[in-house]
């Protein structure tokens, strides 16, 4: 495998790839991410935010975003949150997804001091608690956290 990260302008044309991939699991995650930036709502544009897209060679196996996440009265918070992160299914286990947000953390660190996100599938539960993500009970904007201290 020849993984290549790299920050994206704009979605790549594979992404129709990744999306068949997700509905045929059931997660609307890559849906949501070509909906929004279509519709403009979130082209991850905003001070700090970046969009990643993942490769083997030049097929496109992996995705993930960083937005700023806001206080409950639309304030900046030094808190980044991780968005539309998704990769193909048989590249996983093999090291792309903990690349691919190490590379986000990495990228994240000058803008924030950690990083939140909202996941509803045991399977990526589990994923981001390798990841030293910790559980947060009752917030009702994310479900995991972690400090990039």
């Amino acid at each position: 495998m020849e993984l290549i990260i790299k920050e994206a302008e704009q979605l790549p044309a594979q992404i129709e790839t990744l999306l068949k991939l997700a509905n045929k699991e059931g997660v609307n995650v890559v849906q949501r991410l070509i909906d929004e930036y279509a519709s403009g709502q979130n082209r991850f544009q905003d001070e700090g935010e970046f969009f990643l897209i993942a490769y083997d060679g030049d097929k496109l196996i992996g995705c993930g975003g960083l937005n700023q996440q806001r206080e409950e009265e639309g304030q900046k918070s030094r808190i980044g949150r991780v968005r539309r992160f998704y990769v193909h299914p048989k590249y996983r286990r093999h090291g792309v997804g903990k690349d691919l947000l190490a590379y986000l953390e990495t990228k994240a660190k000058p803008n924030f001091s950690a990083l939140c996100l909202q996941t509803d599938t045991r399977l990526a539960a589990d994923f981001y608690q390798k990841q030293n993500y910790v559980w947060v009970e009752n917030n009702p904007s994310y479900n995991y956290f972690k400090y990039l201290i």
